[in-house]
């Protein structure tokens, strides 16, 4: 039997007969049986809070009718009326604990007596929870209209919400007191006969309801625990005769993505399509680690070759100016030093290592009258001389070797100075590259304590007081401060190449 086949079978098998018929048959029975009987007890629950609600509302109708049919409403426009029906009123407010206030209003809306006294003379321009209307006990006609300013917090008081089950209103369409966590809920809802406008809503949290689902798992618990049994023990069987090849080769092929070792291999001992595959993917991986290994040799043959080939060409350049290779040795050295301490990485320290010796590369295009001169140079060949950045650069910076494009930066810019007066580009502070900065002040310091055709090597006073000086001119202000701070350091690299 093909793999493929295997897999198909197992699917089908573990996967599709008995999950998907115990699941969703028992699992919808039972879903839509206990939603249904939640929805309901929450109906009833709702109901009950629903009638004490309509009660108490009935209760402050009853009260309004009551008071709007005394015989003091007949007196509304007597003296000091609106201080005695006032105090009945807040006395009524008082005694149904409202949140709210009664008013007495005149034909022209005109508060003219409130629970509230600081009410009184204004206008009343809001819609009536409850309106009661007054009727001169002589005529019979309209004299006034006993209204409620009703907040709705008076219903609060008959909610009691928990965690799992929590009460709010709609109110013209809009929720007021709404838990914020009820996106995952059931709820049921109920208008007021009092007031349509207002419809009473009980929700409960789903969480609830699912934990109340588990009471009723029992029914089919026990077939379900011996399907899981089953299951669990064929799915063992194939999963380690079948499925577990597939995991091991999927997690070596992982493995090798992320760490790019090629010497693993896989063990499957099986002639199925997986140990075919298997034994084509470890030939296939002993091809690339073979490889891997020869080009990984081939190019660190390259990379020494390479680092050879630039130091040479250093010391040819050097040594067209009748200079030791000593010399590049030490500003190979002190260039490593310096891009250390100013905070460099190794790596890219011992790049710059590699490539300083390169910094006078360019002299190699200098006649020798003028490159071995035993004098100082006229203005001509000053500027003769003062091209060999130029050259140097112009054969280097076309490579896409880093340690190459490293060297042309290097003799491109080994000349230019801190203040901007140095050459060929007259670049100055942080616009000079690092690797120019650094390489600069090995070299001078090197080249001052060496004899030259041209010069007698100065003694160290002289080259400290010179460094001194040319602090933020000549040089990188914090380059110097780093030379002095490790001074130590320059002066045995000086002694161990010193020059025969």
């Amino acid at each position: 039997m093909s793999f493929r086949t295997k897999v198909v079978s197992l699917i089908l098998f573990v996967s599709l007969v008995p999950y998907i018929f115990i699941m969703i048959n028992a699992g919808s029975f039972l879903h839509d049986k206990y939603y249904a009987n939640t929805s309901k007890e929450l109906q009833m629950q709702l109901s009950l809070s629903v009638d004490r609600i309509e009660q108490y509302l009935q209760t402050i109708q009853r009260d309004m009718k009551f008071i709007a049919h005394l015989d003091i409403m007949n007196d509304i426009y007597s003296q000091d009326i609106d201080h005695r029906i006032s105090n009945l009123l807040a006395l009524k407010k008082k005694e149904l604990h409202l949140i709210g206030n009664f008013h007495l209003l005149n034909k022209q809306h005109i508060i003219i007596a409130s629970s509230d006294m600081r009410m009184v003379s204004q206008k009343f321009n809001k819609v009536p929870f409850f309106s009661v209307p007054i009727y001169s006990l002589f005529n019979k006609k309209l004299i006034g209209t006993l209204v409620l300013d009703f907040s709705l917090e008076n219903l609060k008081k008959f909610f009691t919400n928990t965690q799992e089950r929590y009460y709010y209103l709609i109110y013209k369409h809009k929720a007021l007191y709404k838990n914020n966590n009820s996106n995952n809920s059931i709820n049921v809802k109920l208008p007021l006969r009092t007031n349509k406008n207002i419809i009473i809503v009980l929700e409960q949290n789903q969480n609830k309801f699912l934990a109340e689902l588990q009471h009723y798992e029992y029914i089919f618990l026990a077939a379900f625990l011996f399907g899981i049994i089953v299951i669990a023990f064929i799915s063992f069987y194939l999963v380690n005769r079948l499925i577990q090849p597939v995991i091991n080769l999927s997690s070596l092929v992982e493995y090798i993505t992320q760490t790019k070792d090629y010497s693993k291999s896989i063990q499957i001992q099986t002639n199925d399509e997986i140990g075919k595959l298997a034994k084509a993917f470890n030939n296939m991986l002993y091809g690339i680690y073979t490889a891997q290994q020869e080009n990984k040799k081939l190019n660190q043959e390259i990379e020494s070759t390479q680092k050879e080939v630039v130091f040479t060409m250093g010391a040819i350049g050097e040594s067209r100016s009748k200079e030791t290779g000593n010399h590049v040795k030490r500003v190979a050295e002190y260039s490593r030093i310096l891009a250390l301490h100013y905070g460099l990485s190794e790596k890219e320290a011992e790049m710059l290592k590699q490539a300083s010796p390169m910094h006078d590369i360019g002299k190699v295009a200098i006649p020798d009258a003028v490159l071995n001169k035993p004098g100082r140079f006229n203005e001509e060949e000053r500027a003769i001389m003062d091209t060999h950045a130029e050259l140097g650069y112009q054969m280097l910076h076309h490579s896409q070797r880093p340690l190459l494009q490293a060297a042309a930066i290097v003799t491109y810019e080994h000349h230019e100075k801190w203040d901007g007066s140095g050459y060929p580009r007259g670049l100055q502070g942080k616009n000079i590259h690092i690797y120019g900065r650094i390489t600069a002040l090995a070299d001078v310091f090197d080249a001052l304590g060496s004899d030259r055709v041209y010069k007698k090597a100065w003694d160290d006073d002289r080259i400290f007081t010179l460094f001194k000086e040319e602090r933020g001119k000549h040089f990188d202000p914090q380059l110097i401060d780093i030379f002095f701070e490790n001074l130590e350091e320059f002066l045995k690299i000086r002694t161990q190449f010193t020059d025969t």
